[in-house]
């Protein structure tokens, strides 16, 4: 994990001033004009009502055990690894697989978008509109966290842990090649990269390996640049249709994701200043850069090809 007080400022913080910031986009629409609920949409993958046993088991309450692990340097790391792998495998693949002929048919940007919309729905079902867990990931790959929010539960994802999990779920159903570039934004395709290119994996709380979970420090630099917006600027029009499905956003400390709905382009994250602050819903993506940008520079980056000339 990269580090913790910088990770603190723009993952943490954000959940104690989110609510003083929604209303100061410049544009004159409120916010549940600019936000979409999930239930007013048609989903390409449906998600079927949680049982009792499996809201027993997998709810944001439950609480990890602590656990000491030694890296290999040889430092011993104590402190609360999350089980989301245990969700992936009992609840998420389920649902998935009878979708998988209909994501391989899609163009990759669809298939991301599909999976990212799918993936934040289906945590906000379990785990609440705000499914933010200090050092979460899907594959259960980060170091265990003695510290922060929510570092103790079982379940959830950091901010980086949700932008990257439908790339990790692209790798994981064989969706995506994790020797394919646009796999850079998941732990396999990552390490292929890392590998590719003499680039050391250094996110652990040692400083050290971090099994290739990719983290914001890496998500600015993975890719390529498509926008940039500076601090406390607005985005244009013409940088707004740049944009496109699994686009992702952020800088170093805090990161999430565009998708689009019914032909609009949205935004997603896992913690932050945009989507907690509106029901946990998508969140019109112009705005939500505006909103973002307040806090320091943006940048859009893109792993998958384009989908049109820019």
């Amino acid at each position: 994990m990269n580090n913790l007080l910088t990770k603190f400022s723009f993952q943490v913080l954000p959940f104690l001033i989110a609510a003083s910031l929604t209303g100061c986009s410049a544009t004159s629409k409120t916010s549940n004009q600019l936000s979409m609920s999930y239930n007013s949409f048609a989903r390409k993958i449906e998600i079927p009502t949680p049982t009792k046993e499996q809201k027993a088991k997998f709810n944001a309450d439950i609480k990890s055990e602590k656990v000491d692990i030694k890296k290999p340097g040889g430092k011993v790391i104590s402190g609360y690894k999350t089980a989301n792998k245990e969700f992936l495998e009992e609840v998420v693949r389920p649902i998935v697989l009878p979708h998988l002929d209909e994501l391989k048919k899609m163009p990759k940007e669809e298939m991301i978008n599909t999976l990212a919309l799918f993936g934040h729905e289906l945590f906000q079902i379990y785990f609440g509109k705000d499914f933010y867990r200090w050092g979460g990931d899907i594959l259960d790959l980060d170091d265990p966290q003695s510290e922060e929010f929510r570092h103790d539960a079982k379940y959830g994802l950091d901010c980086s842990g949700f932008s990257t999990l439908p790339y990790e779920l692209a790798v994981y159903f064989g969706l995506l090649d994790k020797e394919d570039t646009e796999a850079t934004a998941s732990s396999k395709g990552f390490e292929v990269y890392c590998k590719k290119n003499n680039v050391e994996d250094k996110g652990g709380l040692d400083g050290e390996g971090n099994n290739f979970r990719v983290d914001t420090r890496e998500l600015a630099s993975l890719g390529r640049e498509i926008i940039r917006i500076d601090e406390g600027g607005t985005p244009t029009d013409e940088q707004v249709s740049k944009l496109q499905a699994g686009d992702l956003v952020g800088r170093n400390g805090h990161f999430g994701i565009i998708v689009e709905i019914n032909g609009e382009l949205f935004y997603l994250e896992s913690g932050g200043w945009v989507v907690p602050n509106t029901g946990g819903n998508p969140y019109h993506a112009k705005e939500a850069l505006e909103i973002f940008a307040k806090h320091g520079i943006v940048m859009v980056r893109r792993v998958l090809a384009d989908k049109k000339a820019i």
